[in-house]
């Protein structure tokens, strides 16, 4: 009698079994949602704070430009240390500006490896151009 009942007990478990299966993906989708949502959740709030210093630090370089044209106002006119400042600025960005441009073009140019690939099929074309 236990060898029926155990066999029952089996089959009713390998019936079961898709069930099952798919009842733990489910819930490993649940688990997956949830973490990705907290995951989210923080790096939103990340987000938000580092904007919020960026903005700090903008302003603070601001300051730190005006303080410098307040510096060198006691030497020479307010006008002039104003343009003074300004063509500094001026020049920075543009050095900055100049150097980013260089660098999108180097980051855009082939990789050496696709170059090399492009050799290799030329070889082969010639190759094959040469035996016939």
């Amino acid at each position: 009698m236990s060898d029926t009942s155990s066999g029952r007990g089996f089959f009713r478990l390998l019936a079961d079994l898709p069930r099952e299966l798919s009842d733990l993906v489910r819930a490993e989708i649940r688990l997956l949602q949830t973490e990705l949502a907290d995951k989210l959740r923080h790096a939103g709030v990340g987000l938000g704070l580092v904007t919020i210093g960026a903005v700090l630090v903008s302003l603070f370089i601001t300051m730190l430009v005006v303080a410098l044209i307040l510096g060198l106002a006691v030497f020479m006119p307010a006008w002039a240390a104003a343009l003074t400042v300004a063509g500094i600025v001026l020049v920075a960005a543009a050095i900055f500006i100049a150097s980013g441009i260089a660098s999108i073009k180097k980051g855009f140019t082939p990789f050496e490896s696709v170059d090399t690939i492009a050799k290799d099929f030329q070889n082969l074309g010639k190759g094959r151009d040469d035996q016939s």
